[in-house]
Parts: C-alpha cells; structure tokens; sequence
C-alpha cells in the first residue's frame, strides 16, 4: 500500500485529499500546513520512523524553489507530486530537479489524482508537456546538446534508462529528467518514437563536436539496426 504524505497551507483540502486517497488504497500517514515553511516540511519530511512513498504537495502563494529544494534535501529519495495551476514549461523542467515526478492540475477529478500517484509510485513521470507532434519536426535541423545526443544515441541501442545512467555516470533520476526535456524538444510521446525518428540525421550540436570518435559514436557504429531495439 503506498504511503502518502500530504502538504497544504488549505485545511479542508487536507482533509479532502484524505478522504480520497483512503478510499482508493493509499495509507495516508500524516499531514501538515505548509505555512510553517521551513520547519513543516523538516517535520514532514524527515520522518524517522516512517517515510513516505511520494508527497503530494498542493502549491501556494507562498511556496518557492527555496522551500522546494529544503523538502528535496530533507527527502531526497521521495518523489514529489505536485497540486497546482498549470505551469510554464520551464518551471515544469525546473522542478524535475528538485525531486518532482508528477504535476496534477486543480482541475483534475479524483480518479486523474490517484491515478498520477500510482504511476509515479510505479517509478514513472507524470507532467504533461504540451501537445506532441508525431514524429521529429521534418525539414529544419534540431539542436540538441552533446549529453542529449549522447541519451538519443544510447536509446537506439536499446539500452535501459539503468543502463545509460551506467554508461553516462549520472543517475535514473537525470536520465528521466533528459528523456522528459528530449520528448518535448522532438515532439514524441515516448522512447520508442524517440529512438525510431531518426533524430541522429538531423541533429545540431550547440557545441563543436571533438575531432575523434566517443565511445558512444564508436558503439553507434557497430550497433546496426534500428530494428534491434526492444
């Protein structure tokens, strides 16, 4: 049963989220205001004896990327879903870094709301991006950066976000973070299109390139087919 715990400087909404993600199986195991920022969010976050599953945090006035950053310090390992209006796009990729795995907009139904926890507790991400495109933009280059071509070049060999956190030396958490930022950028909706638009023949690279082959590029070259990935 995935553990809950709830943010809000409103009572009844509180009570609200309560109420709804009880009846759907969630164990609700505390609550707070977050008025008190920060000492709530140390009091909600560093549970010693129990630690939550995600945190549902329903934004406010009052809420910045400083308060944001506290609860992700005080939980770094909890995902954060997020209650609010709906945001620009580069705030959305902003809160990624601070622990955000799920945006749910004030308009949504109950059903919307306990299905986005149960994805992100499932370990996927859920914030919207905008309309995609089907397909990779055709007729005009993309300018991607050397890690986000490298993330691409990965992804067709068929690797796992696993094993290209490995192979990068960064964690699942940032891979997830590029795939999200790359998703948006070449209008796709998911890794397989990402991987099948044949992003590679048309990319820019907001640096110049080193004059030798990586070890990524070397690998592209001996991986072959599009059709092997799986």
């Amino acid at each position: 049963m995935p553990k809950v715990f709830l943010l809000s400087d409103q009572p009844v909404l509180l009570v609200g989220f309560e109420h709804v993600l009880r009846q759907h199986g969630f164990d609700v195991i505390g609550r707070c205001q977050t008025a008190e920022f920060p000492a709530a969010l140390r009091s909600a976050a560093g549970l010693d004896t129990v630690r939550p599953d995600a945190i549902l945090l329903d934004i406010t006035a009052g809420l910045t990327f400083a308060s944001l950053g506290e609860l992700h310090q005080c939980a770094p390992n909890c995902p954060v879903v997020l209650w609010a209006d709906a945001l620009p796009l580069e705030l959305m990729f902003k809160t990624l870094e601070y622990g955000v795995r799920g945006i749910v907009q004030r308009s949504a139904q109950p059903e919307q709301l306990v299905e986005s926890l149960r994805k992100v507790y499932a370990g996927e991400l859920q914030i919207g991006f905008g309309n995609a495109r089907d397909g990779a933009p055709s007729g005009r280059k993309i300018s991607l950066t050397p890690r986000e071509r490298e993330i691409v070049s990965l992804l067709r060999q068929g690797m796992r976000n696993k094993q290209i956190a490995g192979e990068m030396g960064i964690t699942e958490g940032t891979v997830k973070i590029y795939l999200f930022r790359l998703f948006h950028k070449l209008g796709v909706r998911n890794r397989f299109e990402l991987a099948r638009c044949g992003v590679l023949e048309q990319l820019q690279l907001t640096s110049a390139p080193s004059s030798l082959p990586t070890k990524t590029e070397r690998s592209i070259r001996a991986a072959g087919s599009l059709d092997n990935l799986h």
